[in-house]
């Protein structure tokens, strides 16, 4: 197998909102490629701020770049919204982006004049954008729900890492604000626009918030053919089903290697990309003993065969964002 430092990577999950040189010099000692994702988060600069950023890596390392679009709700339920949310994408994909970021504030904050309910993806307020989308071979990037754990109290949570976070940030612990509609009914408006829009190119970030159980995975992958998932910031979660299910999970991603993409998730933190590349290449690629703040002492890594890693890490992009320019 070509080593890991020649093995051709894309990270289809990137976050970088100010430009920095750095990464170029890490996709050249890498072979990495970055798909930078815009996403309408209070945490993020302004999306015209974000596509700024994006097209100036562009301009200066084309090679190693690409983006997804997104698009802000506020105004969502005035006249005209629909006709400048269709102008932003137009004007976005012809300065090269590949797809559209949809973002969890739909069914998490999001609140409709109406009745006081969330908005929640599978409304038909969303019926022409997803027309649109699929009339037009724009692919989705949609993070919608969180982990499973959001909606359990901090001791009952199973990842270390899904704990500290909620510790640290009790504002987006879904259990903490029982308003928020519950875990199922996320995955459930999210798979009715599966069933809904069937020629829809959608990816789910985080394994489709179905981080928990490679088996509602693979249902899901059976179910709907359009339906592919990204392992960024979620990969712990499949670590700590192969502690205890070994050939299971690997028999999950060597089955389903089609449907899934690779992703760090790293948000302006270079050490944490090349970190992420390190770590998660010994377990996707290696039976060598690896080790995980999800996983108590050591675990072996899954040893995927070049055929299932190069789907996994370059083939799955590639074949998803028709329009990658590197």
């Amino acid at each position: 197998m070509v080593s890991f430092e020649h093995f051709p990577k894309i990270d289809a999950h990137f976050h970088s909102t100010s430009y920095n040189p750095i990464y170029g010099k890490i996709a050249l000692d890498y072979n990495v490629r970055y798909l930078n994702i815009n996403t309408d988060a209070n945490v993020f600069p302004s999306l015209e701020e974000q596509e700024t950023v994006a097209l100036t890596y562009i301009e200066k390392h084309k090679r190693y770049f690409s983006y997804i679009t997104s698009f802000e709700m506020d105004g969502w339920e005035s006249d005209g919204w629909y006709q400048k949310l269709f102008d932003r994408i137009k004007k976005s994909i012809q300065n090269g982006a590949v797809g559209v970021k949809i973002w969890k504030n739909i069914g998490m904050e999001i609140i409709k004049p109406s009745d006081q309910s969330y908005l929640m993806i599978d409304d038909l307020f969303f019926e022409p954008l997803f027309n649109y989308l699929s009339e037009n071979k724009i692919p989705v990037l949609a993070h919608l729900g969180e982990p499973k754990n959001c909606w359990q109290p901090l001791d009952e949570m199973t990842s270390n890492r899904n704990r500290m976070y909620y510790a640290n940030h009790p504002e987006f612990h879904a259990y903490l604000h029982p308003e928020i509609p519950g875990y199922d009914r996320q995955i459930k408006a999210r798979d009715k626009v599966l069933a809904s829009y069937p020629n829809l190119i959608f990816v789910g970030a985080h394994l489709g918030s179905l981080e928990w159980s490679i088996k509602e995975l693979a249902n899901r992958f059976d179910t709907y053919p359009n339906f592919k998932v990204d392992l960024s910031s979620r990969l712990g979660h499949l670590q700590m089903q192969s502690a205890k299910n070994y050939d299971g999970v690997r028999d999950f991603l060597i089955q389903y290697s089609d449907r899934i993409l690779y992703g760090t998730d790293a948000y302006n933190n270079p050490e944490k990309l090349i970190s992420s590349l390190h770590n998660e290449w010994k377990y996707l690629a290696t039976n060598d003993d690896c080790e995980s703040t999800e996983v108590s002492g050591t675990f072996k890594g899954i040893n995927l065969p070049e055929e299932a890693l190069i789907k996994i890490y370059y083939e799955n992009a590639v074949n998803t964002y028709h329009g990658l320019t590197f």
